[in-house]
C-alpha cells in the first residue's frame, strides 16, 4: 500500500502498512446474525452476535477486525475476526460499544446510537462508513448487552487504527487519515512517510478536507490533478496568500481501481518548512 502526494505535477510515494485489499461496496447496515438452526432450535453455545458473525467473545472498543461479508458489503452480515491493529492491516475498528437496557432496546435503537457515535469518525476519513454489530436474542448476555460500533473501509481496508486510538508518530496509511490531522512528511524515496503529530507541535501538513475525483478521471489524471482539485475548493479560504499552499494526496493505483478515488487535501507552508499550531477553519470563532 503506497500513499502518494501529488502536487504541481510531481509525486512522492509514502510507504505505509501493507496487506490484502478486499473489494467492498458502499452502503450502511446493521448486523442481524442468526443463531438458530433450520428447525428453530438453538444450536451450539450462545454467541454474542450469532453464528454468522462467529465471534465467541464480545467486541471491545479499540478492537480491530477483518470482515468477510456474506453478501454485499454493509448490506449483509459479515463474519468477523479480531486482528492485530498494526500488523494485520484490518478492515476497520470498533470505535465504541453501546450498552442497551435490554434486547429490544438494542434491536430498535442500537444502530442509531452507533451512527451518532461513529458517524463523525467515519465522516472525517476519506472512505469509511459505520456498521453496527447487534447482539442476538440468545447472545444478549454473552455480548454484555453491547452493540459494537464499527468504522470500516468502504472500498479498501482502513489498514490500522482510527481517531483517538492512533498515537502520535503513527505512520499513516491513506485510509487512516482524518480531517483535522497534522503530520510530518519526510520525503526519502521508497522510505518516505507521513507521521501523525499533535498540531501544536512542529508539522508540515494539516488535513483540511477531502474531495472526490470526477467519475471519468483515471488514476494518472487524478494523481496529476490532485493539487488542482484541492486548490479549486480550498485555496481561496485556506491559502489566500503566498505563505501557504494547498496540496493534494491520492492513494495508490490499485486502491484507486478498487474505488477509492478521493483526494485528501492539506495545507502547509509554501517553502516546505515546518510550523506549529493548528490553523483554524475559515470563519471559525
Amino acid at each position: 500500500m503506497a500513499l502518494v502526494l501529488a502536487v504541481g505535477g510531481g509525486a512522492w510515494a509514502v510507504v505505509a502498512l501493507s496487506g490484502d485489499d478486499k473489494e467492498t461496496d458502499s452502503g450502511r447496515k446493521k448486523a442481524s446474525g442468526d443463531d438458530e438452526g433450520p428447525s428453530g432450535e438453538p444450536k451450539g453455545p450462545a454467541l454474542p452476535y450469532g453464528q454468522q458473525v462467529g465471534l465467541k467473545k464480545p467486541l471491545q472498543a479499540g478492537d480491530c477486525v477483518k470482515a468477510v461479508w456474506s453478501g454485499a458489503a454493509f448490506k449483509s452480515v459479515p463474519n468477523l475476526g479480531v486482528v492485530n491493529c498494526t500488523e494485520d492491516f484490518p478492515d476497520g475498528q470498533v470505535v465504541s460499544v453501546d450498552t442497551a437496557a435490554d434486547y429490544a432496546d438494542a434491536r430498535t435503537a442500537g444502530a442509531g446510537r452507533c451512527e451518532r457515535q461513529g458517524g463523525p469518525i467515519a465522516g472525517a476519513l476519506p472512505d469509511a462508513d459505520v456498521y453496527a454489530v447487534l447482539p442476538t436474542k440468545r447472545g444478549f448476555e454473552a455480548a454484555d448487552g453491547g452493540t459494537a460500533c464499527l468504522v470500516l473501509g468502504r472500498h479498501v481496508p482502513i489498514g490500522g487504527e482510527v481517531g483517538r486510538f492512533r498515537d502520535d508518530g503513527t505512520k499513516l496509511s491513506f485510509s487512516q487519515i482524518s480531517i483535522g490531522d497534522c503530520w510530518v512528511y519526510k520525503d526519502a524515496g521508497e522510505n518516505s512517510e507521513a507521521a501523525l503529530t499533535d498540531c501544536a507541535d512542529l508539522h508540515t501538513d494539516q488535513v483540511i478536507g477531502v474531495v472526490p475525483a470526477p467519475d471519468d478521471m483515471n488514476y494518472k489524471k487524478g494523481s496529476a490533478n490532485a493539487a488542482k482539485l484541492c486548490g479549486n475548493k480550498f485555496e481561496s479560504t485556506w491559502a489566500p496568500d503566498s505563505e501557504r499552499v494547498v496540496f493534494g494526496w491520492v492513494d495508490d493505483e490499485g486502491n484507486w481501481k478498487e474505488g477509492l478515488t478521493k483526494v485528501i487535501c492539506t495545507v502547509g507552508r509554501a517553502d516546505n518548512t515546518q510550523t506549529s499550531g493548528k490553523i483554524p477553519a475559515p470563519g471559525a470563532a
